[in-house]
């Protein structure tokens, strides 16, 4: 996390306000790795947008009834992350959404959906973005991105990053799709892979996937008692406390901890 993105955090009080400054500003998940996207957008990038929302974050922290409607419906994590950007999208001068979750329908199947269309008003052209916040655990340290594992192991960080970039952001080239894009002005001229979230690993690991990117610690005995465990929509930033002490735990500093059972650690290791 970024000094100017830590620095924010610590002035504003409101959790939703705090979620939409770090999905904003937040490193790529695989920030500065071997498999690191160039359809990622830079971490200066996501600064840019911070630095010109920041006056807006400030303002929404006061009175932030606008956001808390918006985000309401979404009690699922991904879901959640992608209303905050809707929001931000929705409220900056800078950007135009022209499509959001717009599914495409080819003889009655539908081969994917847009998650957003945007115009970027800065650089006057139409962009392709897809969303996703993601935590994943580091089972093994050698051959670490093909053993990042989620809470549900079935969730797979390589299986999850390859098919944001082979499937959904490809969906713009399908061949049934793209002439339909030209048709309505619509063809992106840039697609931008938005990743974020937090890798835990093991204690005293040395090598990590990801230089810039958050960090997290997992193990199988609880925390201590300074960790306090974490609601699913506080995976974020915390400060949404909850009474399930089975998975995320913050403590004051800002470390993250997640507890995993041995049943979890063994379908890890096949």
């Amino acid at each position: 996390m970024s000094t100017a993105l830590s620095s924010l955090l610590a002035k504003l009080t409101d959790a939703t306000v705090r979620d939409l400054a770090w999905a904003l500003a937040s490193p790529n998940l695989l920030s500065g790795t071997v498999c690191d996207s160039t359809l990622a957008p830079s971490n200066a990038w996501y600064q840019g947008l911070l630095n010109d929302y920041q006056p807006r974050l400030l303002a929404l922290d006061q009175d932030p009834e606008v956001l808390h409607l918006h985000c309401a419906p979404q009690r699922r994590l991904g879901l959640y992350f992608e209303a905050l950007w809707h929001f931000f999208l929705l409220d900056s001068p800078r950007f135009q959404v022209l499509a959001h979750n717009w599914q495409q329908v080819v003889d009655g199947t539908t081969v994917g959906a847009f998650d957003f269309l945007v115009w970027d008003q800065q650089t006057q052209g139409i962009e392709h973005w897809e969303l996703a916040v993601k935590f994943y655990l580091i089972s093994q340290q050698e051959a670490a991105f093909d053993h990042a594992f989620g809470i549900n192991p079935r969730d797979k960080l390589r299986r999850k990053h390859q098919h944001m970039l082979n499937c959904q952001l490809m969906l713009g080239n399908h061949p049934h799709v793209a002439p339909k894009l030209t048709a309505l002005g619509l063809l992106p001229q840039r697609k931008r892979l938005i990743l974020k979230g937090r890798l835990y690993y093991p204690p005293h690991t040395q090598h990590f996937i990801s230089n810039s990117g958050e960090r997290g610690q997992w193990g199988t005995a609880p925390p201590s008692s300074d960790f306090s465990p974490q609601h699913k929509l506080g995976w974020m930033t915390g400060s949404r406390a909850s009474h399930d002490r089975r998975q995320n735990f913050i403590d004051s500093q800002g470390n993250w901890y997640i507890q995993v059972d041995e049943d979890w650690l063994a379908s890890t290791q096949v």
